[in-house]
């Protein structure tokens, strides 16, 4: 189990960040913001019983069924989405990896683009990728290398084009199982 995270936004905007209108374009404000105790206990049962209709993630907690579909999951973490669309594979005309990735860097010249290192990223790229890997699509490995998914997340926040968080999010879930 990840450790919760959370973020403030205000306070990077403050501090003359230019990522927090990228995030807030996708409606991600209220989830990165999220405090308190949401985690550990209560999504370990959840994701002990969780069980799959029509692509919904589901699970009976305390004798509760509870649905994380889209009109849940904008009500408790502020996501956009039904849940409805499955998010991978991630389809979009003018994706291109290494075009995303070369564009977030410092000197694009000298990076090793065999490994997609964060290393050499400009500072709100960085740090979007951060969040991606910490926060919106958290992983237990390596989140200094970005995965083509983390790539792909960090061209849709910064191009703003808006998909289904909910469907992220429960594809995360699923996996993390």
């Amino acid at each position: 189990m990840i450790p919760p995270k959370t973020l403030k936004l205000e306070w990077f905007k403050n501090e003359g960040f230019s990522f927090p209108s990228l995030l807030e374009h996708q409606e991600l404000g209220k989830f990165l913001e999220m405090e308190g105790p949401y985690y550990p206990k209560l999504i370990s049962l959840f994701l002990c019983f969780a069980t799959s209709n029509e692509g919904i993630m589901q699970s009976v907690v305390k004798g509760k069924m509870i649905k994380l579909d889209g009109p849940t999951l904008k009500v408790a973490a502020g996501l956009s989405g039904t849940g409805r669309e499955k998010p991978q594979p991630f389809n979009f005309g003018d994706f291109e990896e290494l075009t995303t990735f070369r564009d977030c860097q410092r000197n694009p010249v000298n990076t090793n683009y065999e490994k997609f290192l964060e290393g050499g990223m400009k500072k709100n790229s960085l740090l979007i990728s951060f969040i991606i890997a910490w926060m919106l699509k958290p992983r237990l490995h390596n989140h200094a290398q970005m995965s083509r998914d983390d790539i792909l997340l960090m061209h849709v926040i910064k191009k703003k084009i808006k998909i289904d968080w909910v469907s992220v999010v429960n594809d995360c879930m699923w996996k993390a199982r």
